[in-house]
C-alpha cells in the first residue's frame, strides 16, 4: 500500500462526503481512514451510511477524544508507506499530495509539509497578521521550531506528507491542538529530512466552522518547549 489518506472529522457535515469523494479521485494506490470524533452535527449519520463502503475504513467514537488521539490511531492502522492528514473541512486541497510526492521522491525526503506562506514571503508577518489574526500562532510556532532544530520553514501547521514508519515510531502523546506542534518537533528532534511546497489554502472563518483559538497556542507552545528541554511530550 502506497498511501494512507486520514481524514479527521468533527462536525464536517457540510463537507465530509466531497472530503472522501476528493480522497477516492488521488491517483495513486492508497487506503483511507475516517475517524469521526463525536459529532452532534448530523456528520456521524452520513459516514454510518457509508458503512458498506469497502473502499473507506470508518472509525466512530462515542465521545470526544480530541484530534490528536484520532491521528494517532490512524498512525497505529495505516498500512501505506506514506501518512497524509488533510482534514475534513476543504481548507486544503487534496490533490496537493501528488506535488508533495513528487519532492519527497526526487530529493530522497523523510516528509514533506504542506506551506500556506512560501509563495507569500513577499508579505510582511505583521501585514499577514492584520489580514487575519490567526497567522499570529502559526508564525510564532515557526519562528520558534526554526530557532530550535536550525531548521528554515515557512510554516508548520498545514497537512504533512510523511512516512509511516517514521510516525509509528515516534512515541507522540499529545491527544488535543496540540498534537500537530508536538509531531513536528518530535521530527526535527529526530533529525527527520524534510522540505516544503507551497499548496492552495482557503480558510474558513469561524462561522464557518473554524474552531482553532487564540488560547490553543498555550498547550502548543508548552509542549514545544517540552519536546525541546525534555524530549517529552507529556
Amino acid at each position: 500500500m502506497k498511501l494512507t489518506v486520514f481524514i479527521g472529522c468533527y462536525n464536517e457535515k457540510p463537507t465530509i462526503l466531497k472530503a472522501i469523494d476528493e480522497a477516492k479521485k488521488l491517483d495513486i494506490e492508497k487506503e483511507i481512514i475516517v475517524i469521526d470524533n463525536c459529532s452532534t452535527d448530523g456528520t456521524r449519520e452520513i459516514l454510518e451510511g457509508l458503512k458498506d463502503d469497502s473502499d473507506i475504513k470508518i472509525i466512530l467514537h462515542s465521545q470526544n477524544m480530541g484530534a490528536g488521539y484520532s491521528v494517532c490511531e490512524a498512525i497505529n492502522l495505516a498500512k501505506g508507506e506514506y501518512f497524509y492528514a488533510p482534514g475534513a473541512d476543504l481548507e486544503y486541497r487534496m490533490s496537493d499530495v501528488i506535488e508533495k510526492f513528487k519532492k519527497l521522491n526526487e530529493e530522497q525526503l523523510d516528509g514533506v509539509f504542506g506551506s500556506r506562506l512560501l509563495d507569500k514571503q513577499h508579505i510582511s508577518k505583521l501585514d499577514l497578521i492584520k489580514q487575519r489574526p490567526f497567522w499570529l500562532g502559526s508564525i510564532i510556532s515557526t519562528f520558534l521550531t526554526n530557532r530550535f532544530y536550525g531548521r528554515n520553514f515557512t510554516d508548520i501547521i498545514a497537512p504533512k506528507l510523511i512516512k509511516t514508519d517514521i510516525l509509528k515510531n515516534l512515541a507522540l502523546k499529545s491527544s488535543g491542538q496540540a498534537f500537530e506542534f508536538e509531531l513536528v518537533s518530535r521530527l526535527c528532534k529526530k533529525g527527520c529530512k524534510i522540505s516544503e511546497v507551497p499548496i492552495y489554502y482557503n480558510p474558513r472563518s469561524h462561522k464557518e466552522g473554524k474552531t482553532i483559538k487564540i488560547f490553543d497556542m498555550i498547550p502548543a507552545l508548552l509542549i514545544m518547549f517540552k519536546v525541546k528541554l525534555f524530549g517529552s511530550g507529556s
